[in-house]
């Protein structure tokens, strides 16, 4: 970890340490808790203040995880945004989309989603460039290889689906674990969909509903209602599987989820010290698909 005025940076492998320490209970974090290099008594105590309202927002924010879903309209993040407006507090959605760390193999070669996202419409000169850098939290890494449209398609937070065994990140995380055992890999490596489909520009999903192994019937038109039915509101898991006429345990319901992963918490403080968080959903082990334990902070930097 490394600290530079109230900096706090992560590679990816240190992000995903952190995370499974804080869930196996080695160590409890506490935004309030870190240390901050002390330039002068003012700049600490500004920091000291920030870090003392991000806490009560993330407390705040707990109750989200008793919500179906979660959509753009949310009450409780409007409510949380309007109270706290001196401050010009922002909660989005940094973790709904296609990531492109944890494409599988089958992503991969699948034509209709990398002609939707990159510019040499196979992703080669992407997975090239992946398998020499590696994982990444940043998205403005990849900028180079996607569509302008596509970019905002991506994200570079998430939870790692357990049957994405092929995936590069997969092989990473083994690596870096020294175990393959999902269960010890948890909440890496979990049941959590892969997106909020509550939190994208629906489009982007005609290519799983048409993908062949799938089976999905009269894909083409599913995926027109699913489409509309987003452009008009949210929707629930059940509501999918319903209007795509599968089961809950379809496999493309671990794409299709309604429960966001990771936000990012972005506020000013009244000396124009700027502060921006990132939260993660973390599943409750063995419990229900989409089941969160708790909001935790995992990422914290002042500018």
């Amino acid at each position: 970890m490394k600290k530079d005025s109230g900096f706090i940076e992560y590679n990816v492998v240190l992000i995903l340490f952190f995370i499974s320490i804080i869930i196996t209970g080695i160590v409890l974090f506490s935004s309030s808790a870190i240390f901050f290099y002390r330039t002068d008594s003012r700049d600490y105590e500004n920091k000291k203040a920030a870090d003392l309202l991000l806490d009560e927002i993330i407390e705040k924010i707990q109750p989200l995880l008793h919500y179906h879903f979660d959509d753009k309209y949310n009450p409780l993040i409007m409510s949380l945004c309007a109270g706290y407006e001196i401050y010009n507090l922002q909660i989005t959605d940094i973790s709904s989309g296609y990531n492109l760390n944890f494409l599988s193999d089958e992503d991969m070669i699948d034509s209709d989603i990398t002609s939707l996202l990159f510019l040499d419409n196979t992703g080669a000169a992407f997975t090239l460039w992946r398998n020499t850098n590696g994982l990444s939290v940043s998205k403005e890494s990849w900028r180079n290889f996607l569509k302008q449209e596509a970019f905002d398609y991506c994200v570079s937070y998430g939870w790692l689906h357990k049957n994405d065994t092929s995936s590069f990140a997969f092989k990473t995380i083994v690596s870096s674990f020294g175990t393959g055992d999902i269960d010890k890999l948890f909440p890496l490596a979990s049941d959590f969909p892969r997106m909020n489909v509550n939190m994208i520009n629906p489009e982007i999903l005609r290519p799983l509903i048409k993908r062949s192994s799938f089976t999905i019937e009269k894909p083409a038109e599913k995926a027109d209602v699913l489409i509309s039915t987003l452009n008009a509101g949210s929707l629930t898991r059940s509501g999918i599987s319903s209007i795509l006429d599968v089961p809950i345990s379809h496999p493309i319901m671990n794409y299709f989820g309604t429960k966001t992963s990771f936000w990012k918490i972005y506020f000013i403080m009244p000396t124009s010290l700027e502060v921006e968080a990132i939260i993660a959903a973390i599943p409750k082990k063995n419990g229900e698909i989409q089941e969160i334990e708790s909001y935790r902070l995992i990422e914290r930097r002042f500018f």
